[in-house]
């Protein structure tokens, strides 16, 4: 199973959201027009978040593949989903029904011998933080176990995003005059 990355973030969510300049023409247009009937369903999930949390700084641009896949078949998935390369940190092993299993990253997936199911070398400990996590939580987190993404997993271990650790400093680490950061840890 793959995801293919979508929206970066409810930020830039809201500038793809906006209608045409020429929105005086859309007045009897269908909202769905202007917006594609997935990425829709995405923007819903992201505003039902507080921006203040995991689930609110989240992106649902993820690649996510079956663990009952073949390495092989891992790599021809990702290939007929042509992810942007700045949106594959990492690629995550799930079940049928969402449930976070285990991740790899693509190294591991292109040395992985052709045959090998993708179950026998993912990494089973995943790092992941809640939907309700705050931002200083997921900074933590991704500094702790210097990770560029972590997954955002609800109650029952289903993945629904991932935050980026720039997405999450932005948000811990306002810039100061000068360009220059706080030191929070």
């Amino acid at each position: 199973m793959t995801r293919k990355p979508r929206i970066r973030s409810k930020r830039s969510m809201s500038r793809r959201c906006r209608p045409p300049s020429s929105s005086a023409s859309m007045s009897n247009a269908p909202r769905t027009s202007w917006m594609e009937e997935d990425e829709a369903g995405d923007v819903e999930e992201l505003l039902a978040y507080r921006e203040d949390t995991a689930g609110g700084l989240m992106t649902t641009g993820y690649v996510a593949v079956l663990h009952t896949l073949t390495a092989a078949e891992a790599i021809e998935r990702l290939r007929e989903l042509e992810p942007d390369a700045e949106s594959v940190y990492y690629v995550y092993v799930t079940d049928e029904e969402e449930h976070l299993l285990g991740v790899l990253s693509l190294r591991d997936l292109i040395v992985a011998k052709p045959e090998t199911k993708i179950r026998d070398f993912m990494i089973k400990n995943v790092i992941s933080v809640g939907l309700d996590a705050g931002p200083r939580e997921v900074a933590a987190v991704t500094s702790k176990y210097n990770l560029l993404a972590v997954p955002v997993v609800d109650e029952h271990n289903r993945i629904h995003g991932i935050v980026t650790v720039d997405d999450v400093m932005e948000r811990v680490m306002p810039a100061r005059a000068g360009g220059r950061r706080r030191r929070i840890f």
